[in-house]
């Protein structure tokens, strides 16, 4: 590094936050927390926005493009962090808006700003108009998302690139321990979405699988045949996909996926994926077979009856998925690089 300390401005309350994932990923370059990397963050959870916990403030977070009361004061804390610690670089994780006087004072800095960009910010469910007016001001953009790019292309935007999504070693890997939980059949784990309701429903019925969903927000979806677990974290995680005979690798087309960070740690951790179809998705799995890939919920539903009728089938699953991304260029500590490397600080 030519200039210490950098600035995260990611969310690290959490050890699978991107931010957490981002830090452990500088440990693993030989960079130390503080002394060379320093972090800060809000957002509206309760967490960091107490006012989010009453309606008042949930009014207001509405009324003010969605930011909470304490957005302002995180702004002018920031600002200062920036005039006393004058780093080389600033990375922002995810869809955060900044007052206009934060980029002016990185330039005075003689600083350069990128934003790792793994959400869709013109999506209804994260669109910001103050932080789309954000975008010009970064110079650079790295999105997880093809389909994004080329949106902020025709915004304008022509300072961007890929920076596909990645795998912590520290916390996706074959587990310690095995899960005390049966092993299922077929696992999905992610949040509840009317658009997974297909793929799910197409698996409801076939005869003498344990289908099990592991994920948030399902209470106001009817999931037939799939038992409902809370979601998994940590070991919890890596068990849930270690001990099962398959786990389903789904896209979201509402967030223009193409690959996922699930996309990764099912691999890593020595799962047996089943992919949703995607260029992303071959090209990440190279030496896969047309068996771990589905387009219809049909093809779905006749490759899990393929792959529960195959136990050799599942175990090279594993095995390529496994070869394929346990490796040091899928890990956040080369997607931390890449951003070193173009601001010019590695």
């Amino acid at each position: 590094m030519k200039q210490l300390p950098l600035l995260l401005i990611g969310d690290t309350s959490e050890p699978w936050a991107v931010g957490s994932k981002l830090m452990r990923g500088a440990n693993s370059l030989g960079l130390q927390s503080v002394r060379d990397v320093q972090v800060n963050y809000t957002s509206p959870s309760c967490q960091f926005s107490p006012s989010m916990s009453r309606i008042s403030g949930k009014v207001f977070y509405r009324l003010a493009d969605r930011r909470s009361w304490e957005w302002w004061g995180f702004q002018r804390q920031l600002l200062t962090q920036i005039s006393q610690l004058k780093p080389k670089l600033i990375i922002v994780t995810g869809i955060l808006p900044l007052k206009s006087y934060i980029f002016e004072e990185i330039r005075k800095q003689g600083g350069l700003i990128c934003n790792y960009l793994t959400d869709d910010p013109w999506s209804p469910g994260n669109y910001r108009r103050c932080f789309i007016r954000n975008l010009s001001h970064y110079d650079h953009i790295f999105s997880t998302k093809e389909a994004v790019r080329r949106d902020l292309k025709k915004a304008g935007i022509f300072t961007n690139s890929w920076l596909p999504q990645a795998y912590d070693p520290a916390i996706h890997h074959p587990p310690k321990q095995k899960s005390a939980l049966p092993g299922a059949d077929v696992v999905f784990i992610g949040t509840g979405a009317t658009e997974r309701l297909p793929w799910l429903e197409s698996l409801k019925d076939l005869p003498g699988l344990v289908r099990r969903i592991h994920g948030n927000n399902w209470g106001g979806f009817s999931t037939p045949g799939w038992e409902r677990r809370s979601a998994a974290t940590g070991e919890d995680y890596c068990r849930a996909i270690d001990n099962a005979s398959i786990v389903l690798g789904l896209l979201r087309q509402s967030s223009r996926d193409l690959a996922t960070d699930r996309s990764y740690e099912i691999g890593a951790i020595g799962g047996c994926g089943l992919y949703q179809d995607s260029n992303e998705h071959r090209e990440l799995l190279p030496h896969y077979p047309e068996e771990g890939f589905f387009n219809s919920p049909k093809q779905l539903r006749e490759r899990v009856q393929n792959l529960i009728d195959n136990p050799a089938l599942r175990k090279q699953l594993r095995r390529l998925g496994a070869e394929a991304l346990r490796r040091p260029e899928h890990t956040y500590g080369a997607r931390l690089k890449t951003m070193l490397n173009w601001s010019g600080q590695w």
